[in-house]
């Protein structure tokens, strides 16, 4: 019974957490205030959660397991140049992320909080993202469409960045996934002329 109550106060503190940090933004949302929201005490959040980037990195490992399971499943049906299926492979963030744009931004933001706990998860320490890239371009090294001697985590680091500089557009003058897609579409070509192999023909971009 105590264990049943535990899980459903967390769960009303990562619900409280959600409409929070969409409405308000990763800065302006204290524990105090999910605690509030959540209708608990906030000695209860810290119950479950060490910080508030702990429970942010929560929300998103929940909302996220879907997209990465669909991921899963698709990347092997993806087809055309490494270009190609980064770009299909972004553009399949960008529509799935849009769709809580603000709760995504929240989750930028928390990549630059300094005083975040060592359990947090925010934007960029996802392991999850950067393999799903790192192995498209591996597998194109394979393939013969990305240089081999290119230090793929690099490449990685790039892409992960133009991806959340992208969602400026969103923030500042309300892009939708379409138009921030054929930005990274654009910033993948330029990108991947750095990772072609010496020679190959400009097409496969």
């Amino acid at each position: 019974m105590r264990k049943a109550q535990k899980e459903a106060t967390r769960q009303r503190v990562l619900d409280a957490a959600r409409s929070l940090f969409e409405s308000r933004g990763y800065e302006e949302t204290t524990v105090r205030a999910i605690a509030k929201e959540a209708g608990v005490a906030v000695g209860s959040v810290f119950t479950s959660f060490a910080s508030k980037s702990e429970i942010l990195s929560q929300v998103m490992a929940d909302r996220l397991e879907g997209l990465y399971a669909e991921l899963d499943r698709l990347a092997p049906c993806l087809r055309g140049s490494t270009a190609d299926r980064l770009r299909t492979i972004f553009a399949f963030h960008f529509s799935f992320e849009t769709r809580r744009t603000r709760l995504f931004l929240a989750h930028i933001a928390a990549a630059y909080d300094w005083t975040r706990s060592a359990a947090s998860m925010p934007y960029g320490r996802n392991p999850q993202l950067k393999q799903i890239i790192f192995d498209c371009l591996a597998e194109g090294a394979a393939r013969g469409d990305v240089d081999p001697t290119v230090d793929l985590e690099m490449v990685v680091d790039l892409l992960m960045a133009a991806y959340a500089w992208i969602y400026r557009l969103a923030a500042w003058e309300g892009a939708d996934a379409d138009t921030m897609s054929a930005v990274m579409d654009r910033q993948i070509g330029l990108i991947a002329r750095g990772f072609l192999p010496r020679g190959q023909a400009s097409s496969l971009l």
